[in-house]
């Protein structure tokens, strides 16, 4: 992978693309507003390249704010709820410009298989098979023949990935070594 150098190019085509009103973090910024203050964007991207480079981001950066989620319509079991943490604004638009340059990485060298629809960006993970599995149904009815398929439900499977993994990954992907010493720091 290239050396990562941060533009306010980068930075701007993140912040277009953000959902305007998400709950933002402590920051207590939405991406509204970012949108709409482009002169920030040079700003941030120097900030966002000297962090890179520096390994280190001001704690406020990774500390987040949960909120607990009812699963269900059982209010009342502690179980039946999951947390969600709400990160600052302004480290989910780092992550994202990241995030882009290392999906620029990928698509350019054709690191990741079409059939990894669930880790692409655009992709609807399993939704896009469902109609091929239609279709497949319907051929197999019509032609009379019999048909034995599985289907395997990884719930909560990101939830549990470990960070050396991920590492591993990110290593084995060949991504721009600043960003992964970048990367480590952060899941530290």
């Amino acid at each position: 992978m290239d050396p990562v150098i941060i533009t306010p190019d980068d930075v701007a085509e993140v912040v277009r693309r953000a959902p305007n009103w998400k709950n933002p973090g402590l920051d207590g910024l939405h991406h509204y507003w970012l949108k709409r203050f482009m002169v920030c964007h040079a700003v941030l991207a120097r900030q966002f390249q000297e962090a890179l480079v520096q390994k280190s981001l001001p704690r406020l950066f990774t500390t987040g704010i949960s909120h607990l989620v009812p699963k269900d319509q059982d209010t009342t079991d502690p179980s039946k709820y999951r947390p969600i943490t709400c990160l600052p604004t302004i480290y989910k638009t780092l992550t994202s410009t990241l995030s882009a340059r290392i999906t620029r990485h990928l698509n350019s060298n054709q690191v990741m298989s079409r059939a990894q629809n669930g880790c692409r960006g655009g992709g609807h993970g399993t939704k896009e098979p469902l109609p091929i599995d239609a279709v497949i149904g319907k051929v197999v009815k019509r032609n009379r023949r019999n048909l034995s398929a599985a289907w395997i439900d990884y719930k909560k499977a990101f939830d549990s990935v470990p960070h050396t993994w991920l590492k591993r990954v990110i290593e084995l992907y060949k991504a721009n070594c600043t960003v992964r010493d970048f990367l480590e720091h952060c899941m530290g």
